[in-house]
């Protein structure tokens, strides 16, 4: 209908109405501004109220929007590096058990030495080496410990990057419904469908 009568004044106050009722605050504004040259000052200055609240509105419904953006980069960049750090924390855990299983080994053939023949009849040589096995096998369950820690540890870790990751789309979601009000939606083509008699329908 625009496209056949574009200074047809009601249609186009009438679609700002709509448009405004619906939430399309980008396709409201423009209908306005498309109605206003050809209104009267009355209706000119119900148009510049309406203007300068959907102006209100749209500055309000930016600042929601850049708070969510900002908010589901956040969550997602965090829930990112924890699962990156959890996968880190998986691979270093590994290899701490496997020290400890070598300063184990260690402690078993320093403790050998002082078992041998000649040092176990010397008390000092015996008590030397026993203390050296002792130390490793402290040494080794610290090892054994550490990767315990960094296995449980990555675990939970793991499970705070996903549960982050996810909630970074409830953001994202209503920072895109913001962006759509923001935007507006366009008509597109209008086409006049005749249905018989004098009466014709408008579909959009």
């Amino acid at each position: 209908m625009a496209f056949f009568a574009p200074n047809w004044r009601p249609l186009h106050f009438n679609l700002a109405v709509l448009a405004e009722a619906q939430g399309k605050l980008g396709t409201a504004v423009s209908e306005y501004k498309e109605f206003r040259p050809h209104g009267s000052p009355d209706e000119q200055l119900i148009v510049d109220q309406r203007l300068d609240e959907l102006g209100r509105r749209k500055m309000k419904i930016s600042g929601a929007y850049k708070r969510q953006i900002a908010l589901s980069a956040t969550s997602m960049t965090l829930g990112v590096g924890a699962i990156g750090g959890a996968v880190a924390m998986f691979i270093l855990g590994p290899r701490q058990t496997e020290k400890a299983k070598e300063w184990d080994a260690a402690a078993e053939q320093v403790a050998a030495m002082g078992n041998a023949p000649g040092c176990v009849e010397d008390t000092s040589c015996y008590n030397y080496y026993q203390e050296q096995a002792h130390v490793l096998r402290a040494d080794a369950d610290k090892f054994e410990n550490r990767g315990k820690y960094l296995l449980y540890g990555g675990i939970y870790v793991v499970i705070i990057g996903l549960l982050l990751t996810t909630y970074s789309i409830i953001p994202l979601r209503n920072a895109i419904k913001s962006k759509r009000q923001l935007d507006g939606i366009n008509l597109g083509k209008t086409r006049l469908k005749w249905n018989g008699g004098a009466g014709v329908t408008l579909r959009f």
